[in-house]
């Protein structure tokens, strides 16, 4: 099994099943490229005024620390998923967006295109965010 690695200090850990097929398959200038996104954060039910059992709504995440952007295959590949989500659901009645997220520390961090938050700041807009 490939150990995690840390490549540098500013980055978070390198998922040993993202190195491997780095590893087995051909690299970017060859017309493929492997990407993780951080998070997906679906929310349904109540919460959105729909049954349980009915699909949620989502947003995906990815996060970077401070001000670290993402890299030019990320932009590419989530900028892509983003916009055949949107054309997919143009009234957002599931998905909401993609989001770049900004990690300082454990009250400080921000969001592109929403601006600063608290840890509350960011809690709130999770959850109420359209």
């Amino acid at each position: 099994m490939i150990k995690p690695i840390f490549r540098n200090p500013d980055k978070f850990q390198v998922l040993p099943w993202r190195d491997l097929l780095r590893v087995l398959l051909p690299p970017g200038r060859e017309g493929i490229v492997v990407e993780d996104l951080d998070l997906v954060i679906c929310r349904f039910g109540k919460r959105e005024g729909r049954a349980y059992s009915d699909d949620g709504k989502f947003l995906l995440i990815e996060v970077k620390y401070q001000n670290f952007k993402p890299d030019y295959a990320q932009r590419k590949v989530f900028g892509l998923i983003d916009r055949l989500l949107k054309k997919a659901d143009p009234e957002k009645k599931h998905y909401i967006g993609y989001y770049v997220l900004h990690w300082w520390d454990d009250d400080h961090v921000k969001i592109d295109d929403i601006g600063d938050m608290t840890k509350e700041q960011l809690k709130e807009w999770l959850l109420t965010v359209k």
